[in-house]
């Protein structure tokens, strides 16, 4: 039985593999704007003259160095003059780092669960678009799933084992993938509130273990920003307000005048939008900032031109795959969570981490990182439907043998 489950594992992995290289090798690449246009700028202006700044030729710290960094190591061995021969490398890595995710999916879903809601989740991986599509691009995306779920799997194993290597490696990742997207910082206290609910009690040593660690991460980044601005910079400044201001739009009107915002003080100007807003239009506020954000993240898929490259059956196929995740998780959240505490981890974790992007701009983007969870769900109850159904025709074909 071990040995099929990891036979099938890594044919699924081969089959991710084959979809992923096939797509980046084949596709069109326009040229580089926005995100992928200034990390690229950003990794090569780090080489010529040692300086990282984004989106500018002085020192900043707008974002984490997690991906330039590894813009710049990957164009320091291919070299950056030939750009597009470069940016391909990447790309074909992407395709490799990405399997990563699918590995981590499986074994959390394995130690939760079973090894079957571990391969279907790793299945739903494997060929959904946004996951496919992203390989494609010079952007966070693939590198942080990877590490990020990676922090999930090491934190079911403190929930579950509670042994000391695991909150050194859950600290560790926790500062790459900090290094790399900051915004799931506010998951590090989830398995600590779940060790407390089980025991009572959290081992201080273990929970320094973990801060000692994600600190050794972040070190270099902390002593970068002292010595260059002298000041303590923790994760990021200059830019974190944009997309919270962005989202205090209800519903995309454009009421914002970004011509005239103070660039400094953008988190100011949007608590005072959303003050003012439940002030003045408290039912149209309060339904954007709950329903109607979440209507927007899941409404629709991050896949660029990736639909346009595939069969139209399969294309639509994808579109089913992406309704029955949203709904399917989410049913098996809701059912589940009351009596079964795998279950409960994975709801924790996804409301926390929803949470946190509900405050900000709703795009379908950020949904990206909230698909595990969405999976792990599907997975979950398409598991418990065969389980049942097994069991009744199981018990219906003894009662026709009489026994």
């Amino acid at each position: 039985m071990k040995r099929g489950v990891w036979i099938s594992l890594l044919l699924l992995m081969a089959a991710a593999l084959y979809i992923r290289l096939h797509y980046v090798l084949e596709a069109e690449y326009p040229p580089l704007e926005w995100d992928q246009l200034e990390y690229t700028k950003t990794a090569i202006q780090l080489l010529e003259k040692g300086i990282f700044a984004y989106r500018d030729t002085v020192p900043n710290s707008l974002v984490t160095p997690g991906f330039p960094l590894l813009l710049a190591a990957v164009f320091s061995l291919t070299g950056h003059e030939q750009l597009e021969s470069a940016l391909m490398v990447v790309r074909v890595m992407n395709c490799f780092i990405s399997l990563g995710a699918i590995l981590f999916l499986f074994l959390i879903g394995k130690r939760l669960f079973n090894p079957l809601t571990g391969l279907i989740a790793g299945a739903f991986a494997a060929v959904y678009p946004s996951y496919v599509w992203s390989t494609s691009l010079i952007l966070t995306e693939v590198p942080f799933l990877t590490v990020f779920t990676g922090l999930l799997y090491m934190q079911v194993r403190i929930i579950q084992d509670n042994k000391w290597r695991d909150h050194l490696w859950m600290g560790a990742l926790l500062g790459l993938c900090v290094l790399i997207r900051p915004n799931i910082l506010p998951l590090a206290v989830v398995p600590y509130m779940f060790l407390w609910v089980k025991t009572k009690k959290i081992d201080a040593a273990y929970g320094l273990l973990a801060a000692a660690s994600f600190a050794c991460m972040m070190m270099p980044w902390w002593i970068r920003n002292w010595m260059t601005f002298h000041s303590f910079i923790f994760i990021a400044k200059g830019e974190a307000g944009n997309p919270f201001l962005g989202g205090t739009d209800p519903y995309f009107r454009g009421t914002i005048d970004w011509d005239h915002i103070d660039k400094d003080n953008q988190f100011a100007e949007g608590m005072r939008r959303i003050k003012e807003g439940l002030v003045e239009e408290p039912l149209l506020w309060m339904k954007w900032m709950t329903i109607g954000k979440l209507l927007v993240f899941f409404k629709t898929m991050w896949v660029g031109p990736y639909p346009f490259s595939v069969p139209a059956w399969y294309a639509n196929a994808l579109t089913q795959l992406h309704t029955f995740l949203i709904a399917a998780g989410s049913i098996a959240m809701i059912i589940f969570s009351f009596r079964k505490p795998s279950v409960q981890y994975v709801t924790v974790a996804f409301l926390l981490f929803l949470g946190v992007h509900m405050v900000f701009i709703p795009v379908d983007r950020y949904v990206y990182g909230m698909l595990p969870f969405l999976m792990l769900g599907s997975a979950y109850l398409i598991t418990q439907v065969i389980y049942l159904l097994h069991s009744v025709w199981t018990t219906s074909l003894l009662q026709r043998r009489g026994i």
